[in-house]
């Protein structure tokens, strides 16, 4: 058993490293063979040693490599159990032929995350035209600006049902504020310039950084509950064997919520191997969303390293996931027994 576990540790690598193809005049990549991404549709590209040829005996040589895998993949997916897969906002527990799924994120993460988000959306629409003298606004952005002016005027009014507690409440109406005052000063002057958005960025910041902190709380807690459930239902032997995989994209991978989370449920020590607490019982799919592709994380990556170094003074801060701290100091406070 303890074989089957490790082989289902390197199923995503290898399929991805080894994934030939039984055609033997298969095109290589989308890229190759003049697809566009689905993003960049303007972009042009020409072919260049998109086929290849092989004797037809390695090519059916190979098949049989392809066709023991597959085998093996389902000998191993079979075999292993309990296994808990974390997916945003569920768990799901696969254990004695059944899959049991629950709710990972409470209401409140949600609320603190729209207010957080509030001041990042600003930074987006304006951060293009700022400059050190003021660079001119166009005239669609500041309509987009009084649009995002009127709906914080309707989050406002509705800020004591969300949930918070009274010094969340606080918060997000600093956070707001905040940014309704910077939006009045960009629209009334037509103009934006770096050192005022930089003020703006550095004021908020920590605001900001404290709603992902509570945030991470509130699902780490969430999730605490269902997991030591599960832990009491599946007896002692079966959860020694217990295998994590979590579910997730590139840029929150580095100490990401769920793989602290679970580093600590299953006390085993990290392999090392780049990603901080992942082994061979914990396993992070990392993927890129159908409506999204490798232009899209490349832009990502920009987009968040400029807005991390405006609010947080540092810019990898959003190369790991931005609940990080917040799930680490909270981990401190469980019980896990």
């Amino acid at each position: 058993m303890k074989s089957l576990r490790w082989h289902l540790f390197g199923v995503v690598v290898m399929l991805t490293v080894c994934g030939c193809r039984s055609n033997r005049q298969e095109a290589v990549t989308s890229l190759t063979t003049g697809g566009a991404p689905s993003t960049t549709g303007s972009v042009q590209t020409t072919v260049s040693g998109a086929h290849y040829s092989l004797p037809e005996s390695l090519v059916s040589l190979n098949k049989l490599f392809l066709e023991g895998y597959r085998q093996r993949l389902g000998v191993v997916k079979s075999n292993t159990s309990p296994i808990i897969v974390a997916n945003f906002n569920v768990v799901i527990l696969y254990w004695n032929g059944t899959a049991e799924t629950n709710r990972a994120i409470p209401d409140i993460y949600h609320a603190l995350k729209t207010v957080a988000h509030v001041p990042f959306g600003i930074f987006l629409r304006v951060d293009p035209y700022a400059d050190k003298d003021g660079g001119t606004v166009p005239d669609e952005i500041l309509a987009d600006l009084k649009k995002y002016k009127e709906s914080i005027g309707d989050a406002e009014a509705s800020l004591s049902g969300a949930g918070y507690s009274p010094a969340q409440l606080a918060r997000q109406q600093l956070i707001l504020g905040a940014s309704k005052d910077y939006i009045n000063g960009v629209i009334d002057s037509g103009k934006a310039t770096r050192k005022e958005l930089s003020a703006f960025a550095r004021k908020v910041g920590p605001l900001m950084l404290a709603d992902a902190n509570e945030a991470a709380a509130a699902q780490i807690d969430m999730t605490h509950e269902v997991v030591m459930r599960w832990k009491k239902k599946v007896p002692p032997e079966d959860w020694k064997r217990l295998v994590v995989v979590v579910r997730g994209p590139q840029m929150p991978r580095r100490l990401n919520i769920f793989t602290q989370y679970f580093a600590k449920v299953l006390g085993e020590q990290g392999h090392d191997l780049g990603y901080p607490l992942e082994s061979r019982h914990l396993i992070y799919a990392e993927s890129i969303s159908k409506d999204r592709d490798h232009l899209d994380l490349m832009a990502t990556t920009i987009i968040d390293g400029d807005a991390s170094e405006a609010f947080f003074g540092d810019r990898l801060r959003l190369s790991r996931d931005v609940l990080a701290d917040g799930a680490k100091e909270h981990l401190k406070h469980l019980n896990f027994e």
